[in-house]
């Protein structure tokens, strides 16, 4: 039993080795802009300034937060033997906010120690009131895929057909969209990485929001689709509404005591792709903690879900 902060914090920094990275973790390889100048999509741009809220959590972990995002970017981690596997990671923050250590980069160098390259998107928010509001993540994180299967011009070695997603909360919605709306072209192709596919070959999703009907998470709804969306909006942002006919292999992950994203809308999900006939797995855990990314409490059992979803991408040929 955990008795005092200083265990705590012990306990904490062994669980951050354990998990692939440090406490003093290495940045990006490379940062790579999404759109060549003057041709990002969404316009007209909301009048402000992209700013990065740097905290530190209770457990002394640093905390940077991106807000009024208008520089969408992927931030390459490099892993020192790949396999030739790649994730694109999609971190939360309700549509208004974008996470960038928690559920971002520390996954990334996680991935990492499993020869696995990562891509943290850092896209735009919705939130923000741009022209094409509902649209502007969805376009980032379609623009992402299509790059990292592009290759970068060789800068770095992925496999086109083993390149899968992982987001948690509303990452984890636009996760789930890149996984459901694999017909719909949000923006014009502006070079050759634009005829690449966006779907993904599998997903993992971590306590995500998946409806936009009934009980769905706190502000993420308005921040998406504003505070009186119409029924067509509901369905049309709603994962479980129009899937397609075949959906990439997903795994989910949630806990059945979650108090901002109820584990109700990973259920909609599992029953709407079982219904279809899709690749669906399920864990569910009684006791964890919302957006916990790999800082889970060691005592939950949710800290156990990178395992689960290491075994889940050896399964699927994606590790």
């Amino acid at each position: 039993m955990i008795t005092s902060r200083r265990e705590f914090l012990a306990a904490s920094a062994s669980v951050v080795t354990m998990r692939g990275f440090s406490l003093d973790p290495r940045e990006p390889d490379l940062v790579v802009p999404l759109w060549p100048e003057g041709k990002m999509p969404g316009g007209p741009a909301p009048k402000m300034v992209e700013t990065i809220d740097d905290q530190v959590d209770n457990a002394g972990l640093r905390y940077r937060v991106a807000v009024h995002v208008t520089r969408p970017t992927m931030s390459y981690f490099a892993a020192a033997s790949p396999t030739g596997a790649a994730v694109l990671i999609i971190p939360g923050g309700g549509y208004s906010r974008v996470g960038i250590d928690r559920e971002g980069f520390e996954t990334a160098r996680w991935l990492n120690s499993l020869g696995i390259a990562a891509f943290v998107l850092r896209y735009r928010l919705p939130a923000d009131r741009w022209g094409g509001r509902s649209d502007v993540a969805l376009q980032d994180a379609q623009r992402a895929m299509r790059l990292i299967r592009f290759g970068g011009s060789g800068q770095w070695k992925v496999d086109p057909q083993r390149v899968s997603v992982l987001g948690g909360s509303a990452g984890g919605h636009l996760a789930g969209c890149l996984c459901t709306k694999v017909y719909e072209r949000t923006y014009p192709a502006i070079d050759a990485a634009d005829h690449l596919l966006t779907r993904p070959d599998g997903a993992v999703l971590l306590y995500p929001v998946i409806s936009m009907s009934g009980n769905t998470s706190g502000g993420t709804r308005t921040a998406l689709i504003g505070p009186d969306p119409t029924p067509q909006q509901l369905a049309a942002w709603s994962l479980e509404v129009n899937l397609p006919p075949i959906t990439p292999p997903v795994l989910l992950i949630h806990a059945v005591r979650d108090r901002v994203v109820p584990v109700d809308q990973s259920l909609i999900l599992f029953g709407a792709i079982r219904a279809s006939g899709g690749p669906i797995d399920m864990h569910l855990f009684e006791e964890g903690s919302h957006g916990v990314g790999l800082r889970a409490d060691p005592a939950q059992p949710i800290a156990d879900w990178p395992q689960i979803a290491r075994r889940w991408h050896v399964r699927n040929n994606l590790a």
